[in-house]
């Protein structure tokens, strides 16, 4: 009996001691900084279990040699580490701005910025803010800066600020400084250094609690650019990312002198699936819910008393810099979608889009009649889901 009790011991001692060598050469997967930057080298690089891992983060094609920068970082919220991914691309459509968890969860992914790229992070009362700078020029000879501000909460972060900092022309220049940032307002004020009078302006961007961004109610720089942009027509050298023959340029070096960018709409460049009761108005000037008036097309139902309003942007571009909404919201239909929250006032429902593709981008301004919504919600809804911007 006293043998058998020892043969069980050595048995036993023999398999614990087995398990534990198997445990000790096993080497878990641990997500830091370092494996992240591996994952996503390696899933640009076309390595399919990488892909796979990074599943709806990287979503395009293109070569590592291609890329100026890619830059992980981390950041503490509530005592949780979260890792930011930062991409410059010499060809900005493949540029991005990502923030994952520990697990890889996919709590923000920006890619509509532009141009050189640079990251850092702001606390201010309550808020710790990922900051993006940007520079890149527009027309060959405009120098443009633009900052981004993100929120940054522990399940999710959202783009709550945009504007831009800096332009200069060969014959204007101006600035604009943030000089407070609270949990309530950004107040900026504006310089014109090439000028020479002291003349200032001020602009308040106030928190919005129902939309989670800072707005102004005048959004002067941002005006002022866009018009200082549209005002200068000239033939420019480096290519302007417009549509797909101007991207088949880019990428194949041939630079031949274009024309101002064009981002005029035609009905060649979508499908949309309306019945005969919609009729078209061409060359129609928006201006609900943009920043300044641009012109685009209207489609106009008598029968449901809808509209659906239609103009373009480069791929480049991004429809926070036209739309007075956030664009919080993101599908996959015929094409990819963004889309704000529904607006509603006493009389209509207003929802705002931007389909995309590869090479072009089309912003939507949908407007229904309250009182009928619900009635023609499906009808609405097929409207988004088949549209199609054509690349």
């Amino acid at each position: 009996m006293k043998n058998q009790i020892i043969l069980f011991l050595v048995v036993t001692l023999l398999i614990g001691i087995t398990g534990c060598k198997e445990k000790d050469g096993e080497k878990p997967f641990v997500f830091t900084g370092k494996s992240f930057l591996d994952l996503v080298t390696n899933s640009i690089k076309g390595d399919e279990k990488n892909k796979k891992t990074l599943e709806g983060l990287i979503t395009f094609d293109a070569a590592l040699s291609s890329f100026n920068k890619i830059e992980i970082d981390s950041v503490e919220i509530n005592n949780s580490n979260y890792y930011t991914l930062l991409l410059e691309n010499q060809n900005p459509v493949y540029n991005l701005f990502a923030i994952v968890d520990k697990d890889l969860n996919l709590i923000l992914k920006d890619e509509s910025l532009n141009g050189y790229l640079n990251l850092n992070f702001k606390k201010s009362g309550s808020r710790i803010f990922a900051v993006i700078s940007e520079s890149f020029n527009s027309k060959d000879v405009i120098e443009l800066n633009r900052v981004s501000y993100y929120s940054l909460e522990q399940y999710s972060s959202e783009l709550v600020f945009r504007q831009f900092i800096k332009i200069k022309t060969p014959s204007k220049e101006a600035e604009q400084v943030i000089s407070v940032i609270s949990d309530t307002a950004i107040v900026t004020n504006i310089f014109y250094p090439a000028s020479k009078t002291s003349k200032t302006s001020k602009d308040i961007f106030r928190f919005d609690v129902a939309h989670n961004n800072y707005s102004s109610e005048i959004n002067l720089f941002d005006s002022l650019v866009v018009k200082e942009v549209r005002s200068l027509t000239i033939a420019t050298k480096n290519p302007q990312i417009t549509n797909a023959e101007s991207i088949y340029r880019f990428l194949n070096g041939n630079f031949e002198n274009q024309k101002e960018v064009n981002t005029l709409i035609s009905s060649n460049d979508y499908e949309i699936k309306l019945d005969s009761t919609w009729k078209n108005l061409d060359n129609i000037s928006i201006s609900n819910f943009v920043k300044s008036k641009t012109e685009g097309i209207k489609y106009l139902s008598a029968k449901l008393g809808a509209s659906v309003s239609l103009f373009a942007i480069t791929n480049s571009d991004s429809a926070e810099n036209y739309f007075v909404e956030p664009l919080k919201n993101k599908e996959k239909y015929k094409s990819e979608v963004r889309f704000s929250d529904k607006l509603i006032d006493n009389k209509n429902i207003y929802q705002l889009f931007e389909f995309s593709c590869p090479t072009k981008k089309i912003l939507m301004i949908l407007e229904t009649p309250k009182s009928t919504y619900e009635l023609n919600k499906n009808e609405y809804e097929e409207i988004i889901k088949t549209f199609m911007v054509k690349c």
